[in-house]
């Protein structure tokens, strides 16, 4: 099981850090990482870094666009992707200060969703150490 944590950074810290996406990682995977004494620190950090999420629009856009798709489901704010036919079982949990998408395949669908090429969006899965812009993401055929 995969978890991408999806962040959308302020524009001067996307053009800071997009040949350097190792460095910009390493700040978020601190931050995920303090401890409870530390999250004043952290939480200031963060927003520094990004930008809220407009979470009503994203969950609007996502479920007027795919609400008559099979694979597609929505329960309050989780969206759910289930496609047998690539195995794939995905979760898109939309927050303001992020979005979290969970799945059993490689990849996900959602993920293929916010790849535009003006997007702001930085992705990261601290248990496997990944991480990428997702403009710069190839997208799933």
């Amino acid at each position: 099981m995969r978890n991408f944590f999806i962040f959308k950074l302020k524009p001067e810290f996307k053009s800071l850090y997009k040949d350097k996406p190792s460095i910009l990682y390493n700040i978020f995977e601190q931050i995920y990482l303090l401890k409870k004494d530390d999250i004043a620190y952290g939480y200031s950090l963060f927003r520094q870094l990004t930008m809220k999420i407009d979470k009503e629009n994203v969950d609007k856009y996502l479920f007027l666009t795919y609400h008559q798709s099979i694979p597609y489901s929505k329960k309050e704010y989780i969206h759910y992707y289930n496609n047998p036919a690539h195995e794939e079982i995905s979760t898109l949990e939309v927050k303001r200060a992020y979005m979290k998408v969970s799945t059993n395949y490689y990849d996900s669908f959602f993920l293929n969703e916010f790849n535009t090429a003006d997007n702001q969006y930085f992705v990261c899965d601290f248990k496997n150490q990944d991480y990428f812009f997702l403009d710069s993401k190839k997208l799933l055929v």
